[in-house]
């Protein structure tokens, strides 16, 4: 993950303010209207000659067809490793979560595939769940539809290409093995290997046991709202993670 400590207060204030913004309403976004709607306390001008300091470190880029910025996958990283707000789900949220998927857990790959269909309609996302054994379900398919990033039909297409092909999954699935020790992991940008794939973003948790090992997360756009997925995904890891110990 990035560093907080290269920005200054007033960077992170202006950087902080642009991703939040970025991820509400997936605009590029200026310093006039930085300084209008968010009053900063900084001038325009001192906010511009900051998002030009920002562009040159990589946290920013000018977007196509407009004059604004937008955040890069560098800035993503920074935001969730240093600046994203915590997040739990209620005890009222995780009872409904559980209850929706628990009838399942004797027949395995019902319970998988419940499990993805649960957390695409609780996130707005599409979820995926994956396991080393050959089992591959994803879900939520009209939630990417429904968010304009995924107006682009050659990224569409993409991500159904990178759906159906197991082995990509795999990959990426042995990555987050490798990482056993977090809790969670975020892949963004060139986390996912090929460039048609780079404006995505993603959150996702592994599980496993003596006979499986697996991941389930969500993907969006890189905009997504992390602060909302992550307790999400953890939750739904925790309970597939008890049902995989149950069949130990």
């Amino acid at each position: 993950m990035e560093s907080i400590s290269e920005l200054t207060e007033r960077q992170i204030k202006i950087l902080k303010t642009i991703i939040d913004e970025y991820i509400i309403n997936g605009e590029p976004i200026g310093s006039e209207f930085l300084e209008k709607k968010f009053k900063l306390g900084f001038s325009p001008a001192t906010i511009r000659n900051e998002m030009v300091v920002l562009g040159k470190n990589g946290y920013i880029q000018k977007a196509h067809f407009s004059s604004g910025r937008i955040p890069t996958p560098k800035a993503f990283r920074l935001y969730i490793s240093s600046l994203l707000p915590k997040k739990q789900l209620s005890t009222a949220e995780e009872a409904a979560m559980k209850n929706e998927v628990w009838d399942y857990q004797n027949d395995l790959v019902r319970f998988l595939e419940e499990s993805a269909i649960t957390l695409a309609k609780k996130s707005g996302l599409l979820s995926l769940v994956i396991l080393d054994s050959g089992f591959r379900h994803y879900s939520g398919m009209s939630n990417l539809l429904a968010i304009k990033e995924f107006d682009d039909n050659d990224l569409t297409k993409n991500i159904f290409d990178y759906l159906e092909n197991y082995d990509y999954w795999i990959k990426l699935l042995n990555e987050l093995l490798q990482n056993r020790h977090q809790e969670f992991q975020i892949f963004i940008g060139e986390d996912y290997l090929h460039q048609s794939l780079y404006s995505l973003g993603g959150v996702f948790a592994h599980f496993d046991g003596q006979d499986y090992k697996g991941a389930i997360g969500v993907l969006g756009p890189c905009r997504l709202e992390y602060s909302s997925a992550l307790p999400l995904v953890n939750y739904t890891a925790s309970i597939i993670k008890q049902v995989i110990d149950k069949k130990k």
